[in-house]
């Protein structure tokens, strides 16, 4: 065994100097840590049902970018020439090239995979930067983007600020440090849906875990309450549900039949299911649809991509035991 203590610092030197250096660490150990900076990142902690509880709050710091991203200052990597030549290379998984739409690369692999472990994405990988691609960056830049929870001016704010559709070597850094989580605490309700208006994302939870994270697009109206007729004319605002301390649930599904419900005025929804709203509005729900932009454009609806609202109900037949959301599920909808 080999002796650290020098032989020429007795035992009885070095226990005294050893109580010498402990008290003086006693008395100057308040001040110095007085002195530190403090950091800027932890928050105080807040009300889970009027905040998000999952780290994404403003003043956040996520993969060294404080939140909200402002869009307005970022610079397209990407050619406006949607007919310029693309990025085709092969790259090492380390790699975190800039990409865009269109472009066909080990890249486009490696953010597919990164997508899909933070559950932002459910398609094949097949490295094409194709629309469920875009749409899944969409997902993820909605939501570490700035909110607009005021129904009177939300419209105006995201045609202003669209989440961009490309992708950066600031997004590889944000979504390798993102973790998914619920946006609030919600006690005994383990399978639920979170519609976040202000970010016009969906959380599907299942067991307190995020499931899914998905882009939608709600009511276009300016208002914070819809009707309760069948006939919903040019309201078309989105229910919510932040009155209702348990939220709502899932009443009814359309009877789709193949998938697809025709509806008046040409139009139709797909695989839609029903909550009532916290004034008692009715008529309104989740369906997939042709069209889902970045900002509030249905008629009251929460729209879904089609394939997210495959994913939601894989099957057409309203019994199918492998549905994620099913008539008594729990629901909440809400601003901020």
């Amino acid at each position: 065994m080999v002796n650290l203590i020098p032989s020429r610092l007795r035992p009885t030197r070095l226990l005294a100097s050893t109580v010498m250096l402990l008290l003086l660490g006693a008395l100057v150990a308040p001040a110095a840590r007085a002195s530190e900076p403090q950091t800027d990142d932890p928050l105080p902690p807040r009300d889970p049902q009027f905040g998000y509880v999952s780290g994404l709050e403003p003043g956040r710091i996520l993969g060294g970018i404080r939140l909200p991203v402002d869009w307005s200052q970022r610079v397209s990597p990407c050619p406006s020439d949607p007919d310029a030549a693309h990025f085709h290379l092969r790259v090492a998984p380390t790699m975190h090239p800039p990409l865009c739409p269109g472009d066909e690369s080990e890249a486009v692999i490696n953010l597919q995979v990164l997508l899909t472990e933070k559950k932002l994405y459910r398609g094949p990988i097949t490295g094409i930067f194709d629309k469920p691609t875009q749409y899944a960056v969409f997902a993820f830049h909605k939501i570490v983007g700035p909110s607009h929870p005021d129904p009177r001016s939300a419209y105006q704010e995201w045609i202003a600020d669209p989440p961009p559709g490309d992708w950066t070597e600031q997004d590889w850094a944000m979504l390798e440090d993102f973790d998914p989580q619920p946006p609030k605490a919600r006690l005994d309700q383990p399978n639920r849906v979170e519609v976040d208006i202000g970010h016009q994302v969906m959380y599907l939870i299942a067991d307190d875990e995020v499931d899914a994270i998905m882009p939608v697009s709600t009511g276009s109206g300016a208002g914070e309450r819809g009707c309760r007729t069948a006939d919903c004319g040019t309201l078309s605002v989105t229910p919510r549900t932040e009155n209702l301390p348990e939220g709502s649930r899932f009443y009814a599904e359309h009877g789709y039949g193949s998938g697809w419900s025709p509806l008046g005025a040409g139009w139709s929804i797909y695989k839609a299911i029903f909550y009532r709203g916290q004034y008692g509005e009715w008529n309104y729900g989740l369906h997939g649809y042709r069209n889902v932009p970045n900002h509030p454009a249905s008629h009251g609806c929460t729209r879904l991509t089609v394939w997210d609202m495959d994913y939601l109900r894989p099957s057409v037949d309203r019994n199918s035991p492998d549905a994620r959301v099913w008539v008594g599920m729990v629901i909440h909808v809400w601003d901020e």
